[in-house]
This record gives structure tokens, C-alpha cells and sequence, in this order.
């Protein structure tokens, strides 16, 4: 499997995952009534929409597109860090991302 492939497989990965985490956490939040729905829903569903539109973006606009999954990436980690995996995930995505070649036109 070649970089680029590789790039786009875990940034789409994490985008889902972060949505649908963010999905059955503020599920959780509301039915429990713990609090915490707007944490969850914007840090996750946040974060992992910035995270798509970048992905979708940066084969127009590579900056704006490395620019928006930096800082999605970055938004997801604050409600996921306790699992250790998915802020490794985050920062693996984040420099894949920062090293891949600009396309010229």
C-alpha cells in the first residue's frame, strides 16, 4: 500500500470515527443526563467533520485542506485521550499528512 493511499485510509478512518463517536456519546449524555452534550458533540462531531471537509478539500486547496484535519485532528484528541490509541492515531494522520507532496498545477 503506497503513502497516499495510506494517508487517505486513516484520515477517513478517523473523521468516522470521530463522528460516530461523537454520535453515541451525545446520545449517552442526553439519555443519562449527565451533561456534557455540547463537549462531546463539538469536540467529536466537530472535529471529525473539520477532518472530512480537509480531507475533501485538499485536493483543491491543499493548505486549507492540511489546515482543517490539523485542526480537527487536534479537536478530537481533547474528548479522546484516555484511550491512548486514538491520539496516536490522531498524531500519525496529522504528520501524514503534513509530509504529503503538494500537487503543482
Amino acid at each position: 500500500m503506497d503513502r497516499s493511499r495510506l494517508t487517505f485510509g486513516l484520515t477517513l478512518g478517523l473523521g468516522l470515527l470521530y463522528v460516530g463517536a461523537g454520535i453515541a456519546e451525545s446520545v449517552r449524555a442526553v439519555r443519562s443526563g449527565d451533561g456534557g452534550l455540547w463537549f462531546w458533540f463539538g469536540t467529536l462531531v466537530g472535529g471529525g467533520t473539520l477532518v472530512l471537509a480537509g480531507l475533501v478539500a485538499s485536493s483543491r486547496h491543499p493548505n486549507v485542506g492540511r489546515t482543517l484535519i490539523c485542526v480537527g485532528s487536534a479537536m478530537g484528541v481533547v474528548a479522546t485521550a484516555w484511550t491512548l490509541v486514538v491520539p496516536l492515531a490522531a498524531v500519525a494522520v496529522v504528520v501524514l499528512n503534513l509530509q504529503r507532496p503538494t500537487s503543482s498545477a
